[in-house]
C-alpha cells in the first residue's frame, strides 16, 4: 500500500528561502495558501531541517514557485543540505531583495515574502504560518509538481 500522505499528490513544488546567519533553499511540496484577508500561507518542515531553524530563530521566510526551467537547480537543492552547501552558488540562479531581506529567487515565476505570525507543531512537522508581505511576480511559466512516485512534472 502507499504511504498514505501520497494519496493527495500530485503536489506543486515551491522553493522556500530563508536567512539566518547565512541563506538557503529548501524545496518543499507541503506549501499552501491559508487565508485571504490577510493573505496567510503555511508551509510544514520537519525540525530536523537547516530551514526550520532559520525560520523559527529569524521570523521570516520566502516561497518561490519554481518553473520547469528550474527543476535542476530544485533537484540539486533538494539533495543538498544548506549547513555544508552555498544553494544559491550550487545553483547559479540570483538573489533579489524585497521588504523582509530573505532573498527571493530571480529566476521563479513568483516569490511571496512571508513575516512569520505563528508555529504549530503537527507532528514530526511544524506547520509556519506566514502573512504575506510583499509579492513579487515575474513570469507565466509550467509550474513543477511532485509525483507519490516522487518524480517531478510541468502542469
Amino acid at each position: 500500500m502507499e504511504k498514505p500522505h501520497k494519496l493527495l499528490y500530485p503536489q506543486r513544488v515551491c522553493l522556500i528561502t530563508a536567512k539566518a546567519e547565512e541563506e538557503n533553499i529548501m524545496p518543499a511540496s507541503w506549501c499552501f495558501p491559508l487565508s485571504m484577508n490577510p493573505l496567510m500561507y503555511g508551509v510544514s518542515i520537519a525540525k530536523s531541517r537547516h530551514t526550520y531553524s532559520m525560520i523559527h530563530s529569524s521570523k521570516k521566510f520566502t516561497i518561490n514557485l519554481a518553473g520547469e526551467s528550474m527543476k535542476k537547480g530544485m533537484l540539486l537543492c533538494g539533495s543538498t543540505s544548506g549547513r555544508e552547501e552555498d544553494k544559491f552558488s550550487l545553483t547559479g540562479w540570483e538573489k533579489e531583495y524585497g521588504k523582509t531581506g530573505v532573498p527571493m529567487i530571480k529566476e521563479s515565476m513568483l516569490s511571496i515574502e512571508c513575516e512569520l505570525e505563528d508555529e504549530i507543531e503537527t507532528g514530526d512537522h511544524v506547520l509556519f504560518i506566514g502573512k504575506a508581505v510583499n509579492i513579487v511576480k515575474r513570469k507565466d511559466e509550467k509550474g513543477l509538481y511532485e509525483t507519490k512516485e516522487r518524480d517531478f512534472i510541468s502542469l
